[in-house]
């Protein structure tokens, strides 16, 4: 009996010591929030999306030893390129209608990360998300960087759906900061 209660004491130090690893799988659907102008285009407007980057945004190590890896399970190129386009539409364009050739918006999404470090049993998580656009239209091309960024501390490991928002709310500030780029607008519209 002893033994058996020994054993069981052991397994549970050894449990709380070595800490609890889990995976966080989140969607990444930017949310367009522009000013609605009375703008219109004569061209066709394409947006295209790419990146190179993977599903993987990163992990989490807490001061307490928790871990967790991050995610993504949609296709973040289709859903920042569906809101781009909703993004146009609130504007007052009408991207699928016009005359060719086309106006084209090319975005890269070029960074994605959640990272983590340690500070004493305080973790502090720096969120990133970057994209570069090209637009091409009117003979002429303009390319601009446009990103988001949020450090924040916690002592336990934050949940799935915290995480998702807070990526969530980075994307959608990247996204509306294109939309709201005063030079886009002037290319676009008629």
């Amino acid at each position: 009996m002893l033994n058996k209660q020994f054993f069981l004491t052991l397994t549970l130090s050894a449990a709380l010591l070595t800490g609890c690893s889990t995976t966080h799988y989140i969607n990444i659907v930017p949310q367009v929030n522009v000013k609605n102008e009375s703008v219109s285009n004569d061209r066709v407007i394409n947006v295209t999306t790419d990146t190179k980057l993977t599903n993987a945004i990163g992990s989490i190590k807490t001061g307490l030893s928790e871990k967790a890896d991050i995610f993504t399970v949609n296709d973040v190129k289709l859903s920042v390129k569906e809101s781009v386009i909703a993004g146009l539409r609130s504007l007052g364009f009408t991207p699928d209608q016009g005359v060719l050739p086309a106006s084209e918006i090319q975005i890269d999404i070029t960074k994605m990360s959640y990272k983590t470090k340690v500070n004493a049993l305080k973790t502090v998580a720096t969120l990133d998300f970057e994209i570069k656009a090209t637009v091409i239209a009117k003979g002429k091309t303009y390319k601009a960087n446009y990103g988001s960024q949020k450090v924040d501390e916690y002592g336990t490991m934050p949940y799935q759906k915290t995480i998702e928002k807070d990526m969530n709310d980075l994307a959608s500030q990247t996204v509306n900061r294109l939309l709201s780029d005063p030079n886009i607008i002037i290319l676009l519209k008629e």
